[in-house]
């Protein structure tokens, strides 16, 4: 196999995985091409250029004008990757102290290379998890529970507070999160919430900070 062609099927699999991310995680029965291309940070003809060829290879289903989803044998290998992905950032964190900012990276690179028993062997070291270091299900297990009554933090309105449950692993999401403090477990209260320019100001910890909806989107919880 050439060095390019393995590459491919690497960005392949992203792509499969991403997509599970946007359906299945939310719910949802399609998402459209764009919000693929906001998620891999790819331009449009570059998401639908790869959509043709995993339909292809019956690896998704490609709607005209709607979107896309995830077949059987797609959502197979997805579900693998996806649980690979979070068992691996679970271990970084736990057993070598990686900040939660980092594995994401690593844990890309390791997925795609690990066996089954390997990642068998890595689950039960880590006492069976339900969660990633995100906070996000372990595919192929029960779901933690209270985790389909968690909310996105832009939902939340004035005068609410906030627990973190969760956010989306995306690199420069957990960097910004990193940079301001705000990891699992920290509540916040929420000062402004402004529903046309989409801005909302949080109150945690003797600090006061402004977030887009880019950022609230991608943060899950419940209200306390």
């Amino acid at each position: 196999m050439k060095v390019e062609d393995y590459v491919m099927y690497r960005a392949e699999e992203d792509y499969i995985k991403n997509i599970y991310k946007l359906t299945v995680e939310q719910n949802r029965d399609i998402v459209k091409n764009i919000e693929v291309a906001e998620i891999m940070e790819s331009t449009d003809q570059t998401v639908n250029e790869m959509v043709r060829r995993l339909a292809s290879k019956r690896l998704v289903t490609f709607i005209p004008y709607k979107g896309v989803n995830l077949t059987e044998k797609g959502l197979k290998e997805a579900v693998r990757l996806v649980r690979n992905h979070r068992l691996w950032e679970k271990y970084l964190v736990e057993k070598l102290n990686y900040p939660w900012s980092k594995v994401h990276e690593e844990a890309e690179r390791l997925e795609h290379a690990s066996s089954e028993d390997l990642m068998a062997q890595i689950y039960k070291a880590l006492g069976n998890p339900l969660v990633c270091a995100h906070g996000n299900p372990i595919p192929g297990v029960e779901k933690p529970i209270g985790y389909d009554e968690q909310i996105s933090l832009s939902s939340a309105q004035i005068n609410h507070k906030f627990l973190i449950k969760r956010v989306v692993d995306q690199k420069k999401l957990l960097e910004f999160l990193d940079r301001h403090k705000l990891n699992l477990g920290v509540e916040v209260e929420i000062i402004k919430n402004d529903k046309f320019t989409k801005l909302m100001t949080i109150e945690y910890e003797n600090r006061r900070l402004d977030l887009t909806a880019i950022i609230t989107d991608k943060i899950y919880g419940i209200l306390v």
